[in-house]
């Protein structure tokens, strides 16, 4: 079953996600980019709760909603939006969905700066940051931490640059790349691109080192927590850089209920 596709945001403007995905050791047999991850284990509502608290761009949890069926990040489209964070905590993996992490390579890092503190935090861990913003051009950014490997950054408007070795991470997660190369030719080939280093299919890197974490199913059997924060001063900021630039726009949202950032 192939992940269900991306639909087309509402948002009348600002169009953007950022995912944090944390994977502890020992990992589990990678599941590769053809594979349906497994809805099992179960989500930890108390687990999930705890990571959200994590969060540089959190101070507080204001309210907690039932945990719902797993599925797409939406765009921000309305003020009470900003504040809401969605975790998801599968045994050993935590995924997490903060529009405080948008990035769009002009503004300071956050979503950088969110994945190098869970590095810190968890070394032995596989970590990897996610994030697209599409307002008056497509930005992608694409991190990735192993163990003992240096960090991979594969971001860009309309190229992808990358910084690293994405296959050297791919091993480290344990995918085996002969295997690999034999099953998919050349989507994982170091030959295939430049630009990709060594990829030429972003969205299966991703599946493999998170274990499917972000894909969503037509038929999702996994789910997920939706907290809506108290932000702290460093969400705030971040928050303000990337959704509520000066000028028209910040009026415009004031207009539609933003009037705390």
């Amino acid at each position: 079953m192939r992940p269900v596709p991306r639909p087309v945001s509402e948002a009348p403007d600002h169009r953007g996600f950022a995912h944090l995905v944390v994977v502890h050791p020992p990992f589990a047999a990678p599941v590769l980019p053809d594979q349906r991850p497994s809805a099992a284990p179960a989500h930890d509502p108390e687990a999930a709760r705890t990571a959200v608290l994590g969060l540089s761009t959190v101070s507080a949890v204001r309210r907690e909603r039932a945990p719902s069926r797993l599925a797409l990040p939406k765009s921000p489209v309305r003020r009470k939006d900003l504040d809401e964070v969605s975790v998801a905590v599968w045994g050993s993996t935590v995924k997490i969905t903060d529009p405080a992490l948008v990035e769009d390579g002009m503004q300071p890092d956050a979503l950088e700066d969110e994945f190098r503190a869970q590095k810190k935090k968890y070394p032995e861990a596989l970590v990897v940051a996610v994030c697209s913003l599409n307002f008056r051009f497509h930005y992608t950014k694409l991190l990735a931490a192993a163990p003992n490997i240096p960090d991979v950054k594969i971001e860009g408007r309309w190229v992808l640059q990358t910084t690293g070795e994405p296959r050297a991470v791919l091993a480290a997660a344990g995918v085996d790349l002969d295997e690999l190369d034999a099953e998919y030719g050349d989507e994982f080939a170091p030959e295939c691109g430049d630009d990709g280093g060594g990829l030429s299919d972003f969205d299966g890197f991703l599946h493999m080192l998170t274990g499917g974490a972000l894909g969503v199913y037509a038929d999702e059997e996994r789910v997920h927590s939706t907290f809506v924060v108290k932000r702290s001063k460093h969400g705030k900021d971040c928050l303000r850089r990337i959704w509520l630039p000066i000028g028209a726009r910040r009026a415009m949202l004031r207009l539609l209920g933003y009037r705390n950032l």
